[in-house]
């Protein structure tokens, strides 16, 4: 469920109940599709199938590629009714937001990978310079002032984390009261931060706002149910204790090889 590689994933990393267990069909070559953007741009109008299959492929291929990046303390996941829709989760570990945990949406064009940048709305309450107070939608523009084909959902991803770890008083404001407060009054504007980080932590265990299968949800910690798995993984592994390294002493002495014995 996140966008962080698990190295214990087989080659089925993404299992969808609908569409994206479709195949995409062969080209009129008969060659097999590398995981690649396809440009969709060359297809015949009249073979919108054939289209569709494609865009479901380039999305799935974008989620991959998200996936093995190294982007920490946030998970990603698309939808599992709608494609084109992708749920995540900022855990903030550093910077004036510390603490924090996110929720967001983002929705990719209809016509992607064209279309420009894909939309982020944050579920959960951020008071930041960037956030629209009322919508929640993010200000992509001072990351991405033109989004084109070649950008990556996770450069967007990554912009995510960067903007709320490092709040930068020259960004293009989108809530000018928090943009204001940031400049003349820092204190206060810290303060109405922390609060919107308490608030999250508040949120964790809601329930879904979704029925969407994957929405992304937490639960509290039960001793009962957790309390198991954490002593296994705390458990000491079989070997763990056994002494490593070569030996230079003589066995059962503490003579070592490279002194000869005193006569």
């Amino acid at each position: 469920m996140s966008g962080i590689k698990n190295e214990n994933d087989g080659e089925d990393h993404f299992s969808r109940q609908e569409s994206y267990r479709k195949l995409v069909p062969g080209n009129t070559n008969n060659e097999e599709l590398g995981m690649k953007r396809i440009d969709q741009s060359n297809l015949s109008q009249n073979n919108k199938e054939y289209a569709a299959f494609l865009q479901e492929y380039n999305i799935l291929s974008e989620y991959n590629l998200l996936r093995s990046q190294d982007l920490k303390g946030i998970y990603v996941i698309p939808s599992a009714k709608n494609p084109f829709i992708w749920f995540g989760v900022q855990f903030i570990r550093q910077g004036i937001y510390q603490g924090g945990v996110f929720r967001f949406t983002l929705t990719l064009p209809s016509n992607f990978p064209e279309g420009g940048c894909p939309i982020v709305i944050f579920q959960t309450k951020i008071f930041h310079p960037l956030i629209n107070s009322e919508t929640g939608e993010l200000n992509t523009i001072w990351g991405f002032d033109e989004y084109r084909r070649n950008n990556r959902v996770w450069q967007l991803i990554q912009y995510i984390t960067k903007v709320l770890t490092k709040v930068d008083s020259k960004m293009t404001p989108i809530n000018e009261e928090a943009s204001l407060l940031l400049e003349t009054n820092f204190e206060e504007f810290r303060e109405r931060a922390k609060n919107c980080v308490k608030e999250s932590l508040n949120q964790v265990y809601n329930s879904p706002t979704s029925e969407d299968p994957h929405y992304i949800t937490f639960s509290p910690y039960d001793k009962e149910l957790h309390g198991p798995i954490r002593q296994d993984i705390y458990k000491p592994k079989e070997g763990d204790n056994k002494a490593i390294g070569f030996s230079w002493v003589q066995p059962g002495s503490l003579q070592p090889f490279s002194k000869p014995d005193a006569r």
